[in-house]
């Protein structure tokens, strides 16, 4: 049976040329309403992943994995290697309600709190953005021979 032809995007990757080579995604800059609001709700989660640590709750940190002394705090309440269970069954019970939280609410937990779109989004492309410019500037950067205003915006980015 021959496909259609609104059917043949099927048969290649979006991100690979004819040639096999990789083809860059450059994506544009947002903007609006919505985005002011996702940015506002990021630099508060942005805040407290900085600052929970130094957070104490009763004499005890708000988050607090320490290895080395078995001692490990999750919202100032105090675990020891003998209460390992109750971890696991609070850490299970986590994964389940992300899951089904993930699966009414997914496009919201993704694109508004998810701790790798925060950090992607909101700290590493708005980095690339102030270095190389927008989507237009990228594409011209990187399709430029390297010199040396190439080679100091690539190594900024990267450092």
């Amino acid at each position: 049976m021959e496909k259609q032809e609104h059917e043949r995007f099927r048969d290649s990757i979006g991100t690979v040329t004819k040639e096999g080579k990789r083809s860059w995604i450059y994506p544009k800059k947002p903007s609006g309403t919505l985005y002011k609001y996702r940015k506002y709700i990021s630099y508060f989660l942005l805040a407290f992943l900085v600052a929970a640590p130094f957070i104490k709750i009763n004499g005890n940190q708000f988050l607090m994995f320490n290895i080395l002394e078995r001692r490990f705090n999750i919202f100032g309440f105090p675990f020891w290697p003998q209460d390992f269970y109750l971890f696991v069954i609070i850490m299970l019970l986590g994964v389940i309600f992300i899951a089904l939280f993930t699966v009414a609410f997914g496009r919201i937990f993704c694109g508004w709190i998810c701790p790798q779109t925060i950090f992607m989004e909101m700290v590493f492309r708005r980095i690339e953005y102030w270095i190389e410019g927008d989507r237009g500037k990228q594409i011209r950067l990187n399709k430029q021979a390297w010199n040396a205003k190439k080679i100091r915006k690539k190594g900024i980015k990267w450092s």
